[in-house]
Parts: C-alpha cells; sequence; structure tokens
C-alpha cells in the first residue's frame, strides 16, 4: 500500500498537468450562420482615450507588478534550492567515503543526525567508527537510497519553486516525505525481529539536529504516525479497495477539469461578401501624402499615437478624401485607416428546432435585440417572433469561454426593420479606426 501511494501522489502531480489539456468533443445541433462580412485589409484598434490614461497605466504597474514580484519569489526559492544542493556535494566531497551496498557512505565531521540524499547516506565520522551507528539507521538511510526516494522529492521542490503560491503542493510534500519515511520504517522492519527497539529508537533521535529539507532524514518529524504505523493490523481487502477507488476518482477529475470542445454539426455553407475599401491606381502624390501624415501628426499622443479626442471634424474630412484617392500599398502603410460602413444582414429567421438547441446554457450564451437574457426566456418566443440571427463561435481566450461556447445574437422583428433602416442611411459612411503597430 505504500509503494502504491508514492505512485499515486506523484502520478496526481503529473495528472494535474496533463488533464487540463485533455478535450472531448461534444457534438451540437447544426446552426445557420449569417453572411460573414470580411476586409481586404485587417487592422488592430488603438483603444487609447484622454480619460482612460491613468487607469491603462494602473493595469500597467499592476502587470509589471505582479511579474517582478512572481520572478523575485521564483528566485528566492531556486537559489535557497541550489545553494542546499552545493552544500550537501560540498559536504560529500570533503569529507571522506565508503562504499555500502551500492550506495556511498559519507562520513561528516560535523555533527548531525543520520541522513540521505542520491547515492548518499551522510553519518557522523566519530560516532561511526566507534560503532554508536545502529544497524537500523543504516537499514532505514539505504531504504531510502535504494528506492530512490530523493528523486522524488526533488521533482516536488522543482514544481515548488515555480509554483510557490499553490499550498497544495506543500500539502503533497509532507505527504510523500511521511510515506518515504513509512517505506523506510517497513524495509526495517522486515530485517529486524524487534520492532520494540526500534520504536525506541525513534523517540531517541526525534529531538537532535534536522538536516536540509531536500534530504531523508532518520528523525522524520510525524513520529507519532509512523508508531501507529508500525503496529497497523494491514488488510489486504482494504488496501485492495483504496487502490481501485482511484479509478472513479481519476474519472471525475477528467470530468470535471478536463476541457470540452464543442464540435458543430455540418452548417449551411457560409457566403461572404467582401466590403472593398476604395482606392485608386495612381495613388496620391507625395504633397497629399505629406498633408495627411501632418494632420497625423498634429493628432498624436506623447507615446507616438494617434488619438481620436485631438482629430477635428474638418480634419477627419480632409483624412477621408485623402485616403480614398490613394493606392492600396499607400493605404496599408497609413496609421489612420477607413473603413465603409458594412451593408445591413439578410433577415433571417431562426428554425423552431435552433431555437430549442439555444436553450442549453452550457453550450449558448443568447441576446436579443442587444441585451443579454437567460437562456430559459426563449420559451416565450417563437421562432417568427426573429428577423435576424448571428451566431458566432467563441475563441478561448474570449471573456465567457467556458461559461459557453456560442454567442447567439437576436433580433426581434422591430428591432431588425429600425437596424435595417439606419443601416441603409449610414451606407455611405466610414469609419475611422487607428493601427497601433505602426
Amino acid at each position: 500500500m505504500h509503494k502504491f501511494k508514492r505512485f499515486f501522489l506523484l502520478i496526481s502531480l503529473m495528472l494535474s498537468f496533463i488533464i487540463p489539456f485533455i478535450s472531448f468533443k461534444q457534438q451540437v445541433l447544426p446552426t445557420e450562420i449569417v453572411d460573414a462580412v470580411f476586409f481586404e485589409s485587417t487592422f488592430s484598434i488603438n483603444a487609447e482615450s484622454v480619460n482612460d490614461k491613468s487607469f491603462v497605466k494602473s493595469i500597467n504597474y499592476m502587470f509589471w507588478g505582479f511579474w517582478i514580484a512572481y520572478f523575485s519569489i521564483t528566485l528566492a526559492f531556486l537559489s535557497r534550492f541550489l545553494i542546499n544542493i552545493k552544500y550537501i556535494l560540498q559536504s560529500a566531497r570533503e569529507s571522506d567515503i565508503i562504499p555500502y551496498r551500492g550506495s556511498k557512505i559519507v562520513l561528516s565531521n560535523q555533527k548531525l543526525v543520520p541522513y540521505s540524499f542520491l547515492e548518499y547516506i551522510f553519518l557522523n565520522k566519530d560516532a561511526y567508527t566507534s560503532g554508536n551507528i545502529e544497524g537500523e539507521i543504516l537499514v532505514h538511510e539505504f531504504a531510502h537510497v535504494s528506492q530512490k526516494h530523493s528523486w522524488d522529492i526533488l521533482f516536488v521542490e522543482v514544481l515548488q519553486i515555480f509554483f510557490w503560491f499553490n499550498p497544495f503542493l506543500f500539502l503533497f510534500r509532507k505527504a510523500i516525505s511521511l510515506n518515504h519515511e513509512f517505506l523506510a520504517d517497513e524495509a526495517v522492519i522486515n530485517q529486524i525481529s524487534d520492532i520494540k527497539f526500534y520504536r525506541y529508537l525513534l523517540f531517541e533521535k526525534v529531538n537532535e539536529q534536522a538536516s536540509s529539507f531536500i534530504t531523508s532524514r532518520f528523525n522524520y518529524s510525524i513520529t507519532k504516525k509512523r508508531l501507529l504505523m508500525m503496529t497497523k493490523t494491514k488488510s489486504f481487502r482494504n488496501a485492495l479497495c483504496r487502490q481501485v477507488s482511484v479509478v472513479p476518482l481519476l474519472g471525475l477529475a477528467l470530468f470535471f477539469f478536463s476541457t470540452i470542445t464543442i464540435a458543430q454539426e455540418k452548417t449551411k455553407n457560409v457566403q461572404s461578401k467582401q466590403i472593398v475599401v476604395p482606392s485608386t491606381t495612381e495613388g496620391a502624390t507625395p504633397a497629399q501624402l505629406a498633408e495627411y501624415r501632418e494632420i497625423v501628426n498634429k493628432a498624436k499622443n506623447d507615446k507616438g499615437r494617434p488619438v481620436e479626442y485631438k482629430i477635428s471634424s474638418e480634419d477627419r474630412e480632409r483624412l477621408l478624401a485623402l485616403f480614398l484617392i490613394m493606392s492600396k500599398d499607400q493605404q496599408s502603410q497609413q496609421m489612420i485607416v477607413f473603413w465603409p460602413s458594412p451593408p445591413p444582414m439578410k433577415k433571417r429567421v431562426p428554425t423552431e428546432q435552433q431555437i430549442a438547441s439555444w436553450k442549453d446554457p452550457e453550450i449558448y450564451g443568447v441576446w436579443i435585440d442587444g441585451k443579454r437574457i437567460n437562456n430559459a426566456a426563449l420559451d416565450n418566443y417563437t421562432n417568427t417572433d426573429f428577423g435576424s440571427l448571428f451566431v458566432s463561435k467563441l475563441e478561448k481566450n474570449a471573456k465567457n469561454y467556458g461559461k459557453h461556447y456560442y454567442q447567439v445574437n437576436l433580433m426581434t422583428n422591430d428591432y431588425y426593420a429600425a437596424y435595417y433602416k439606419k443601416a441603409i442611411v449610414d451606407r455611405h459612411k466610414y469609419y475611422m479606426n487607428f493601427r497601433v503597430n505602426k
């Protein structure tokens, strides 16, 4: 059972990193996607405004402050870890070493409690040469070496260096170390007949000086649990039941912590419309390009980026006029760009089957006339109440990803009529946008 617990603890740590990357596909009902609108050029939008300056700065300070704190603490843990490794290996190099059953006994001049690390068993030289090191201690420490317990501890310590903020790692570290002691005690008990003497030996050593945190030491602090384990009646049936119970636990972990991938069944073909930004073959003259740059430069902030509040309506109109006479190559090099207003979406009435499928809140988030609704509110509508629909799949970095995986935007008939009328009126308008990384 102790051997099983050792591997259970280690594999649990590994699975905690693996399970979140396991994904399961879930099929959903087919959904008709409305016409998509594509632009010939894609631009990133500059969201900075005068009212958001202090907020953006505070967010930046918080971001860098978080990473500085994280790396500082991580560096401290890493330094502590490396210093301990160096101290132990240096102690081994500076001491006498004798072979012992495939391991190495390090005879140190320091007053220390027997402990082991990798293939080394560290003992006080005077105590060893005078015969004051009990055989049970050597068997105990050799069990740590032969069963390679140090690698378990090193694995957890490396995890703690980078994930020091996770309190469960400290609990795993404690459980793994205690189980190592159970395994070493078991090795001793299997070779001696006087268990009572060994228990007294534990009492005698418990208050002696401790060794490094990355070593396996004879006087592990939780002695009471070890003493109880020595006299505990072992039941094969109980041990087997506890081991088998891991299977449903693993199933629950996969269910709750894995990633669900929503797979859409066959959808109707999506017809795309391209909205082309007008341009000319000849392009703007050097003088016109210089005028455009001059207006843009006037609108720049202290970071060298143009902001909307510095552009007057007259300058905006002039920029649009100059932008439309540029060639495509000239347009692609500008920091301020213009997009034509997209055409109105076509009238589309959802099917009753689609309405029924959208009631599942774990897959769909539903908006009606621009407002988020409870999915159950769809019971109050029939499919003919809607004049337009738009279904989009959320990316993994989306705000609501995980709460649902598709966003459904619906317009009632009256709302769609008002939207369509406004879109027709605005069809000749152009929208100004900003390229940040220029």
